[in-house]
């Protein structure tokens, strides 16, 4: 931590915990703060911009669902800044949230902190702003961000903070969480912070609150980690368990490839292969709005030469014809004509389910309890399979908009084969030799 910052925190006696140091000491951009309620994400949020305000014509925003919400940061900046440092304010506004509405702060040297309300759309154009506070980021809305307040921090390359309890698998979790995940540099988050990690919090509550809510509430509201709140299908999967890093396939492991055409959507394909001890690796996918059939058979092809596919299945619908549409052939036999020999899948739900459900919980490594892992795992660059993973639900299952879920699905029922041990294939060809030199040389029998 800077010398100055940490000069303001001990002047105002402010004592932050090991978390919200590692938060305070992050010099990234874009900070994301998932905790428990009452851990202090709002202090820390509010502790952090401290530094900047104090800089000479600064202009921040705390921007929340409602005026209610950053009234709590703007009181702790009013409460440091104006009673414990002594600074007095040029002009202030509503500083005692009187009545719900914008406050606001403007010093001398030119700096002001205003708070803004996703209620009133207008008054989040115009001013460029040097940081940003989203208050309960995970109550705003994601076209609020886009449309209004992203644009407000390009000028001045501005920083933005989000200290937030987080609120299902929502647009926080993929543009500020997945980045840093990634190695963004520009990008710094931690979630699953506890709220038994403030000291101040009892402990006697945590676990009565963990006796007496449902796991999720729990999970969510206490341990600050991300949660699908409408039933999330493949609980099992992590990221931290079944996501690995990208490695060349060996030419004898089959392939297979599904695909989920669509005339409306980006047509949905994945690629699976099967390791000799029966372990799935899903080690491609294409996701492409606006290709045409033929377009989508050349990337194919141009695929299979580097990756060859032992077997090619789609969505059985594509047998259909839609004479509605003026379709004179179908989708499947397109494909054929196009080179891609594709055969009708099994899209029947049950049966995948338990399957991939199997395939992702972990087990014994030959036997070693202590040493347990999926058979299950996915390339850490299909990044929409593994977003389709974590946000995958009994909702969008029944609305088909999973389109790489229907292809794994497709490829589970088709009871994929695991590749051969090198003892096996010999052995496999030493019969199939017997098997020739039995064979009547005229009838083949």
């Amino acid at each position: 931590m800077d010398k100055v910052k940490a000069a303001i925190f001990k002047t105002i006696e402010y004592n932050p915990s090991p978390v919200q140091i590692e938060f305070h000491e992050s010099e990234h951009r874009f900070k994301f703060l998932g905790a428990g309620s009452r851990f202090g994400k709002s202090l820390c949020g509010s502790r952090d911009v401290l530094t900047d305000i104090l800089k000479e014509g600064t202009r921040g925003w705390i921007v929340g669902p409602s005026y209610d919400q950053p009234s709590k940061e703007f009181r702790y900046i009013h409460d440091a800044l104006i009673n414990k440092l002594g600074f007095k304010p040029k002009r202030e506004l509503n500083v005692s949230f009187t009545t719900p509405g914008p406050q606001s702060l403007l010093f001398p040297w030119g700096s002001e902190v205003l708070t803004k309300s996703e209620q009133n759309l207008d008054s989040l154009l115009g001013e460029e702003v040097d940081w940003m506070i989203l208050s309960e980021g995970s109550r705003l809305k994601e076209e609020t961000y886009d449309n209004y307040l992203r644009a407000r921090l390009g000028s001045r390359n501005g920083r933005v903070i989000i200290p937030t309890t987080p609120h299902g698998y929502n647009w926080l979790y993929k543009r500020f969480y997945l980045p840093f995940v990634e190695g963004d540099k520009d990008y710094w988050a931690r979630i699953g912070v506890s709220v038994i990690e403030n000291p101040y919090f009892p402990k006697e509550e945590y676990d009565r609150a963990k006796k007496e809510l449902p796991e999720d509430v729990f999970a969510e509201q206490y341990d600050g980690e991300f949660v699908a709140w409408s039933g999330l299908i493949y609980k099992r999967f992590s990221r931290q368990r079944n996501v690995i890093d990208p490695f060349g396939i060996p030419t004898h492991w089959p392939v297979y490839c599904a695909i989920d055409p669509h005339p409306s959507t980006p047509v949905g394909i994945l690629w699976l292969t099967v390791d000799e001890y029966g372990t799935w690796y899903v080690c491609h996918e294409m996701f492409h709005p606006d290709l045409t059939i033929p377009e989508v058979a050349k990337r194919l092809i141009q695929i299979e030469k580097k990756c060859p596919v032992t077997r090619y299945l789609i969505d059985p619908n594509a047998k259909l014809i839609d004479k509605l549409r003026g379709q004179t052939i179908s989708v499947q036999m397109q494909f054929r004509r196009e080179g891609i020999p594709c055969i009708e899948a099994n899209n029947k739900f049950e049966g995948a389910w338990f399957k991939i459900s199997e395939m992702l919980t972990p087990k014994p490594v030959f036997g070693d309890e202590e040493n347990k892992k999926p058979k299950l795992l996915i390339f850490k660059d299909c990044k929409k399979t593994i977003e389709e993973f974590e946000g995958y639900t009994w909702e969008n299952e029944k609305s088909g908009k999973a389109h790489l879920m229907d292809c794994l699905k497709y490829i589970a029922n088709d009871n994929p084969q695991r590749a051969l041990k090198e003892e096996e294939e010999e052995e496999a060809k030493r019969r199939e030799s017997e098997r020739m030199g039995k064979m009547n040389p005229r009838t083949g029998y």
